[in-house]
């Protein structure tokens, strides 16, 4: 008895080790990737304006979105069975490779469509330059999936460390993108192929690195993978909806925007918008930790380690969420003095207040809400995403013509509470685990 006592202390110990160093890790991730994202922005707004920002920012969203369409949930069912067969490489390799042919096809497929109907795209949004954006951006679509299946095979092998560089690597690729644009004197609607260059170069860092230290990825067709291929179509088929819809979450607003407004006043929301959305990365950091655990606990049956586990973070990070919230609304007006004093920008204080109240307050939920997907609910998942997404436009198609800008940013907010109250109720309807 005492000796299991103390293997349990003891694992419990290296667990609680390795999670907070693999946090560490994809803090120093978030750091770069906020700190990224935020200089882009920046960059593109002190040397181009808002109407530069606007347009890069309703492409990259488009970007986000349609990658999602190509990746086809495979990323969830790679996360899945890799964090399943964390001890054996060889069926890792496997599920890998499998998920990548899938890819590869659904790549070339829709990437040929979208060639075809960016015009239209740019004739719904009245902007020629968002549409000529758009098809510098495309390429990178494919290999934005792509990159989607090899991350996930890091994460779901808990190589938090390789997982949280690559994740910095690819908007500091971005971002070297747009400065070489801009120093050339290209328009503003080249920018977006700053997307397509950026996704390139870390696919093939990606590439080089699964196979030198993890395994071989084969492109090659065997009896083996075609039986992959059954079980990524039929797990990813169930959360492939969402992974479009929870795209589409974060970004209808500047859509709906682009759509009722003008590209100039998207690029004045987005500012303030990327700068929330660097706050909203914590708790998503924490959630790429905490997934592959909590897929183990659901293999395991342990929810009462399931539970100690969201009370610990939880307690944690409400903390550090509403001092970082405080901080950034305190700090944004001198910023935004430093970097630009334009009528135009005068609103975003305030658009930039309204989002974080709302990240603030969701922040100690969002953590977990890839629950669903661990516990072998996709397809609830995805109900609750088709949810927030539809509940989330109403709302913009709303409220944008009564408050404007504001009422874009009054939307995202309503959504995060609403979802919150939705997945309390079904986590502790299905797994009887309260949140």
């Amino acid at each position: 008895m005492k000796a299991n006592r103390f293997k349990e202390i003891a694992d419990s110990i290296s667990l609680r080790h390795r999670f907070s160093m693999d946090v560490m890790w994809n803090i120093g991730s978030l750091a770069v990737l906020s700190i990224s994202g935020i200089t882009i922005n920046i960059i593109i707004m002190a040397c181009r304006g808002p109407l530069a920002l606007g347009i890069f920012n309703q492409v990259f969203a488009f970007h986000i979105i349609l990658s999602q369409v190509i990746v086809g949930g495979l990323q969830f069912s790679v996360l899945k069975h890799c964090s399943y067969n964390q001890e054996d490489l060889d069926e890792c390799a496997s599920i890998a490779s499998s998920a990548l042919l899938l890819v590869v096809f659904t790549g070339i497929t829709t990437c040929t469509i979208l060639f075809g109907v960016s015009d239209i795209i740019g004739n719904i949004l009245d902007s020629p330059a968002v549409a000529l954006g758009l098809t510098l951006a495309i390429p990178g679509l494919a290999l934005f999936a792509l990159n989607k299946v090899l991350l996930m095979i890091l994460n779901g092998l808990r190589n938090m460390r390789a997982f949280a560089v690559f994740q910095g690597l690819r908007y500091i690729f971005i971002l070297i993108g747009v400065i070489s644009i801009i120093m050339l004197g290209y328009p503003e609607s080249h920018l977006p192929l700053s997307l397509s260059l950026a996704e390139f170069a870390l696919f093939v860092a990606l590439i080089f690195y699964i196979n030198k230290n993890l395994f071989h990825i084969r492109l090659s067709i065997s009896p083996e993978k075609q039986v992959w291929f059954r079980r990524h179509i039929s797990f990813g088929g169930r959360g492939f909806l969402s992974g479009i819809l929870t795209e589409m979450n974060t970004r209808v607003d500047v859509l709906m925007l682009g759509y009722f407004m003008t590209d100039t006043i998207v690029g004045v929301y987005s500012f303030a918008s990327t700068l929330a959305e660097g706050l909203a990365q914590i708790p998503h950091v924490i959630r790429q930790n905490v997934d592959p655990i909590i897929g183990q606990c659901f293999l395991e049956g342990n929810r009462k380690k399931l539970s100690k586990i969201i009370k610990r973070i939880r307690y944690v990070l409400y903390p550090i969420m509403l001092v970082a919230g405080c901080a950034l609304i305190a700090i944004f007006p001198i910023f935004m003095w430093l970097v630009s004093s334009t009528d135009e920008n005068r609103h975003s204080w305030g658009i930039l207040a309204v989002l974080v109240s709302g990240i603030v307050v969701a922040s100690g939920y969002r953590p977990f809400i890839g629950m669903l997907m661990q516990g072998d609910r996709p397809g609830t998942y995805s109900l609750l995403i088709t949810g927030s997404v539809i509940g989330n436009m109403i709302l913009n198609a709303f409220l944008i013509p009564v408050l404007g800008i504001y009422g874009a940013a009054l939307a995202t907010v309503l959504i995060y509470l609403i979802e919150i109250m939705a997945l309390i109720v079904l986590v502790r309807r299905l797994f009887g685990v309260k949140l």
